[in-house]
């Protein structure tokens, strides 16, 4: 009798672990696929320039022992400067931001193109070199084609009015020194983008 006692008894106490492993791996699992809201880019944000409420949105993340370098959503990081870019989707990582004015080294401008000056399937976030380009008339001598700048980062691309070969609206985030030449180079003859690459 004593037997069969301490054999269930040792039944029980099996059982009992058995549950209790089951039980902390549940929570163990659980803890670490928690969760936790982090800031993501979800339009292109150019290095240089200031983040805005509507370069962001919100996303669920489970990071691990990663989510000390990213932006959870209870810290705010609009008015602070990007250092580098950012693609779309992309989470905010904390040492790729800034509060020191001196890093705001790039503006936005608006251009408008041809259709055919500018290749198809470039998009937001891409970065494009401009050229200078003047069309030859019957007595003018022929201008070569000269470079503007390089590195101009697309923060958008409207395309509505280039179906019929219209213009392209063309908005670039560039740094301040290249504006004046850029602005310039629009007023004669007419610019054409060029991929950085293939």
């Amino acid at each position: 009798m004593v037997v069969k006692k301490k054999s269930q008894s040792r039944l029980y106490l099996a059982i009992a672990l058995c549950l209790l492993t089951l039980l902390a791996s549940y929570l163990m699992s659980r803890a670490a696929n928690t969760q936790v809201p982090y800031w993501v880019a979800i339009r292109p944000i150019a290095a240089g320039t200031q983040i805005q409420q509507a370069d962001l949105g919100q996303q669920l993340v489970a990071l691990g022992s990663v989510a000390g370098k990213y932006l959870p959503t209870t810290t705010n990081p609009i008015g602070s400067i990007a250092r580098r870019r950012f693609v779309t989707g992309e989470l905010l990582l904390g040492t790729s931001l800034t509060d020191d004015a001196r890093s705001l080294t790039h503006q936005e401008i608006s251009l408008s193109l041809r259709a055919v000056d500018i290749p198809q399937d470039v998009v937001a976030g891409e970065l494009i070199a401009l050229y200078q380009v003047h069309d030859v008339r019957e007595a003018n001598a022929v201008i070569a084609p000269k470079f503007v700048t390089g590195g101009a980062f697309v923060t958008s691309l409207d395309r509505k009015g280039s179906n019929f070969g219209g213009e392209v609206a063309l908005g670039l985030s560039l740094e301040r020194a290249e504006i004046a030449p850029v602005l310039s180079a629009s007023t004669s003859g007419r610019l054409v983008a060029v991929r950085t690459h293939g």
